[in-house]
């Protein structure tokens, strides 16, 4: 299958019971089968790059999926995202290598090594700034490394997923008012953080923040005042740039949950900080933090937000 014709549909895709959702990471294979069924729907593969296809190989056997369908998730630090205003005259399925062609100038790599595809901006955030479109672009290489992996496992992809997209299905979940809700990923060597309102992305950040410099006593105090000013900043961006009412409450999902990151970030922001009750969702035990992306993909969008 064309690298174009995977890397595309990023919103509303159809997804079965069986459907296997994974991210690839630097330190193994992050996992999900039906998204909120605890173990063994879930886990993690740990591997280093050299033997990734190795240890696809065996899960893939020992759980007998040859042939299952796989939907990728692409973490923060693999694609770009952009908003455009969106041109008149092009057609919805011109309009992502259309619109490519205008980040020559701000990519990272060349557009024609990129595949890309578009999602929708929310009208009532354009703030007058016409028809804006998000706009995202994977190095193509990148993306054709994923695709052979998964083929050479003896799996089916149909589809990629990207950070933001992935963690909106959990944080619609999150947000029983209708009103808006934030999610704060914190992984090894930066963070995310996400507002939705129901099944729509409003802001996606990266958070310079390094999960080493919360544990140790040393940097502990100035890494939580910088995590709490970006996540602040972001809140005020939300509210100042975007128009909208901030959340009154910050969800944190991270690795390490001994760490008691809600007392410590809650001084400093104007919203409360929680950690998420995984329990909601049917887990028996807290879900491992590597696996966020590749189960919140798994779950989909509430029914009714569909």
């Amino acid at each position: 299958m064309p690298l174009t014709q995977i890397f595309q549909k990023l919103l509303n895709r159809s997804r079965s019971h069986h459907r296997i959702s994974m991210e690839v990471r630097p330190d193994g294979i992050a996992w999900a089968v039906g998204g909120n069924s605890g173990e063994p729907g879930v886990g993690f593969i740990e591997c280093t790059p050299a033997k990734r296809l190795g240890a696809l190989q065996d899960f893939v056997a020992h759980r007998k999926l040859s042939g299952g369908k796989v939907e990728l998730v692409l973490p923060l630090d693999q694609y770009q995202v952009f908003q455009l205003e969106r041109p008149e005259g092009v057609e919805d399925t011109e309009l992502a290598d259309a619109l490519k062609w205008k980040l020559r100038d701000v990519l990272e790599f060349s557009p024609s090594d990129s595949v890309s595809d578009v999602f929708p901006f929310p009208e009532d955030a354009a703030r007058g700034r016409g028809e804006l479109v998000n706009v995202v672009a994977a190095r193509r290489s990148l993306v054709a490394e994923l695709v052979a992996l998964v083929t050479d496992a003896d799996l089916d992809l149909v589809g990629i997923d990207i950070a933001e997209l992935a963690l909106r299905n959990l944080v619609a979940r999150l947000d029983g008012s209708g009103r808006g809700a934030a999610l704060v990923h914190l992984r090894d060597r930066f963070g995310h953080m996400v507002i939705c309102k129901g099944p729509t992305l409003y802001l996606s950040r990266r958070l310079d923040v390094i999960s080493d410099d919360l544990r140790d006593a040393a940097r502990q105090e100035s890494a939580v005042q910088s995590l709490a000013l970006e996540v602040q900043r972001s809140l005020d961006y939300y509210e100042s740039q975007l128009g909208q009412v901030p959340p009154p409450v910050v969800n944190l999902v991270a690795r390490d949950t001994l760490l008691p990151l809600t007392s410590m970030l809650g001084g400093y922001l104007a919203a409360t900080a929680r950690t998420v009750d995984w329990s909601v969702f049917g887990l028996d035990r807290d879900l491992d933090s590597r696996c966020l992306l590749a189960w919140s993909s798994s779950i989909g969008l509430p029914e009714d937000q569909q």
